[in-house]
């Protein structure tokens, strides 16, 4: 009875709704019904409660913009490398101010406040109640808990009027029960590996990867993507940098927030992501740590503590910031979701843009394998183990056609970091979109994005060895350097990162996206193909294949590839292939 009571005043809401939207009507969003498989339902939100929502806006223009990222990266084209810069990719492919303010009409019309617009005009952000919410966006909100995490989740399809269809694309925030997660491993006392191999400090991975003569990343910015406060991982990082001799490399903290932030919950992964860069890189020019901020707060329904800022709302602001800032070249994000708990493709648009401006975003693919979807108990799998139901999935934002998607690898070397082969760790995240469609770049009999494109270092036990201070919020027991080494994706992504970074400053930052060239000239390409191992289910052969991608590379054969390859970077060299 009391459940159908329920269902009958959600529509008595939805019929009050649908009458507001006036003879236009309703039109669906790419924001569909929350995750909640395995969550406890725990009633209805009430109107009165806050919430924080992120509108993510349609581009304009997108087909054209989609021809011109082909185009750039079309060896002969005129428009080859011709990069836009953001006042460029701003005037023509982003949002009108009319259409960005049609909607923030539409917010403030429906009591929102705080409304903002993104300077790129791509996201909308605005604080709200829960109330509003259900009515501007025909949406029905509840109360849930799974693995020991309580949120709000949105019960039915998100609508936006008819009116706004041009426009609205995205709305997040109005569920926090599914948020993004790091993929990273630790191995406590870590002790040498089946061949021999210790952990590796930070710099030894331009040994490992044969850095050789190729320039330190030192002419190019990079930055990487989180959430909470970075000053300890700022402060690792420096302090890393004196401990093994290494020039100090200037750092900045950009935020979407402007309230300081307690939340040092992350403090190993995000000074993982920086060492790593730094080490690889040999150096870069500036070091950005991107953060939604926000806080480390207290579940008042189970008493655990959990990060506000690893909501996808918040990280979609944070991914747009790097966006319209055009800065970093190369950008790091150690973090995702899995596609079968979340919604896929929420920041495409800014990536988009970003590959426009040069940029290349990059994604570990995490740390489950091919299975990353929940356990049958709805709770999600812990990095370094498969889910235990037999479900393939990917996570996103890997799976993004516009992103550079990283698994990893157990790596073997000589005594004196001498690279001799890889082969797949078996948690490495691999597999096939069930949303995202195949970019033109990629060949694929599938109709859906194939993953890892590449794979890099990321098992624990021959991982790296990194510099934390002692934090009781991020569970850190005391300020050393090694001690323990630490892996996952979220290793194999950074390194990624910084040996590109090394790549654009030798090439004078003039190669941007980095998968169609990787795919383009694949055939003669210098990888470290791995060809053993599997990640549960795809298996590594010779080749691409979704265990390991293309695997890792030598840095200084491609960089010796590049330039001997006419038509590479240089738009007035065409390639002769």
């Amino acid at each position: 009875m009391a459940l159908a009571l329920t269902i009958g005043m959600q529509g008595v809401s939805l019929a009050a709704q649908t009458q507001g939207a006036g003879a236009s009507g309703w039109a669906p969003t790419r924001t569909h019904a929350a995750y909640t498989v395995g969550a406890t339902f725990n009633g209805n939100a009430t109107d009165q409660e806050p919430v924080s929502i992120a509108i993510a806006l349609k581009l304009r223009n997108e087909d054209a913009l989609q021809r011109y990222i082909h185009e750039l990266f079309r060896p002969g084209s005129p428009s080859y490398h011709h990069f836009l810069s953001a006042k460029e990719s701003i005037a023509t492919y982003a949002p009108t101010q009319q259409q960005a303010q049609a909607v923030v009409d539409y917010l403030t019309g429906h009591g929102f406040t705080h409304v903002r617009i993104a300077p790129n005009r791509l996201v909308i952000s605005a604080d709200g109640t829960v109330g509003a919410a259900r009515n501007a966006f025909r949406t029905e909100i509840a109360h849930y808990t799974r693995d020991g995490h309580s949120g709000i989740a949105n019960t039915t399809d998100i609508q936006i009027p008819a009116s706004l269809s041009g426009e609205v694309d995205h709305v997040l925030g109005l569920q926090t029960l599914n948020r993004m997660h790091t993929f990273s491993v630790t191995r406590s006392a870590y002790q040498r590996s089946a061949s021999g191999n210790p952990a590796y400090a930070p710099q030894e991975y331009a040994t490992v990867y044969h850095a050789g003569d190729t320039p330190t990343g030192t002419g190019t910015t990079v930055g990487l993507i989180g959430w909470g406060n970075m000053s300890n991982p700022v402060s690792d990082l420096s302090s890393m940098e004196q401990s093994q001799g290494l020039a100090a490399v200037p750092t900045s903290i950009e935020s979407t927030s402007t309230d300081s932030s307690n939340d040092d919950s992350e403090q190993l992964e995000w000074a993982m992501d920086s060492q790593a860069i730094v080490g690889i890189s040999g150096g870069v020019r500036n070091l950005i740590f991107y953060t939604t901020g926000l806080n480390y707060v207290q579940d008042p329904t189970t008493g655990n503590w959990s990060s506000q800022g690893a909501n996808n709302s918040e990280l979609l602001r944070a991914i747009n910031l790097a966006v319209s800032d055009n800065t970093a070249k190369v950008i790091n994000m150690s973090w995702g979701l899995a596609e079968c708990r979340g919604s896929a493709g929420f920041a495409d648009s800014a990536f988009q843009l970003g590959v426009a401006q040069g940029q290349t975003f990059v994604a570990a693919t995490g740390d489950n394998g091919a299975y990353p979807c929940s356990n049958s108990n709805g709770s999600a799998p812990e990095n370094g183990h498969y889910s235990d139901i037999d479900t393939r999935s990917v996570n996103y934002p890997a799976s993004s056609p516009y992103v550079v998607a990283v698994g990893g690898t157990t790596l073997n070397t000589s005594s004196s970091d001498v690279y001799i082969s890889e082969s797949t760790w078996p948690y490495s995240g691999g597999g096939i979109s069930s949303s995202e469609s195949t970019p033109s770049w990629q060949p694929s009999s599938y109709p859906y994005r194939e993953l890892p494109d590449l794979a890099f270092d990321a098992d624990p036990d021959t991982g790296i060895l990194l510099y934390l201070t002692q934090s009781s919020s991020s569970g850190i027991q005391q300020t050393q350097f090694g001690g323990n080494s630490y892996g996952g994706t979220s290793l194999s992504a950074p390194l990624f990162v910084g040996a590109w970074a090394r790549l654009e400053t030798a090439n004078r930052n003039g190669m941007g996206f980095a998968a169609p060239a990787i795919y383009s000239y694949s055939s003669t390409f210098p990888f470290h193909d791995v060809t053993t191992g599997n990640n549960g289910y795809y298996s590594a052969g010779t080749g691409w294949d979704n265990a390991t991608g293309w695997g890792s590379f030598d840095i200084q054969a491609v960089n010796d590839f590049i330039t001997r390859t006419p038509g590479f970077v240089s738009a007035t060299n065409p390639s002769s292939r």
